[in-house]
C-alpha cells in the first residue's frame, strides 16, 4: 500500500511512489500528486489514469536558497487549483515522506488560510515522523508569493 498520511479530508503527504502504489493511489481517491523528489519523477506511474501529476523536484539537500518561491511556488499554484475543484484530493509527496513532501504540504495549507501552528500540528498528527525541515522556507515563500 502506498506511503501516504492524509493531513486534511483532500489533502495528504507521503513517500515514494513505485508501480504497486498505484493502484493504492487510486483507491485512495488522490486526483493530483506534486512530485517534491527532484531524483524521481513519477508522472510515467500514472500515464493512462485520471491522476494528474506535477513534477517540482528539488534536494532535500538542506539549502534554504533551493526551498524559496522559485520551488513552492509550482507546488502551491498546482495544489491550489486542483483543491477549488470539488472531490479532488492532492498528495505532496518525496522520497521519505519526512521533509520535502510535507513542507511543500505544509506550505499550501498556509497558502489556504491555516496558521503556521495550526498547519504544524495537523501535519505532525497525521504523520509523526516528518521533519519539515523547509518550513521557515514555507513561511516566507507564501506571503512573498502573494498568498
Amino acid at each position: 500500500m502506498a506511503d501516504v498520511s492524509f493531513i486534511t479530508d483532500r489533502l495528504a503527504t507521503g513517500g515514494a511512489i513505485g508501480g504497486l502504489d498505484v493502484a493504492g493511489i487510486l483507491a485512495l481517491g488522490i486526483t493530483h500528486i506534486v512530485d517534491c523528489q527532484a531524483e524521481t519523477d513519477d508522472t510515467h506511474e500514472f500515464a493512462g489514469t485520471n491522476i494528474s501529476v506535477l513534477w517540482d523536484g528539488v534536494p532535500d539537500d538542506g539549502n534554504p536558497q533551493t526551498h524559496g518561491p522559485a520551488w513552492f511556488g509550482p507546488g502551491i499554484e498546482f495544489a491550489l487549483a486542483a483543491l477549488a475543484q470539488p472531490h479532488t484530493k492532492v498528495l505532496c509527496h518525496c522520497a521519505a515522506g519526512i521533509n520535502r513532501g510535507p513542507s511543500m504540504a505544509y506550505a499550501v495549507m498556509l497558502a489556504l488560510g491555516f496558521n503556521v501552528n495550526d498547519a504544524e500540528n495537523l501535519i505532525r498528527a497525521a504523520r509523526p515522523q516528518v521533519g519539515l525541515a523547509y518550513k521557515l522556507e514555507a513561511q516566507a515563500a507564501v506571503p512573498a508569493l502573494g498568498y
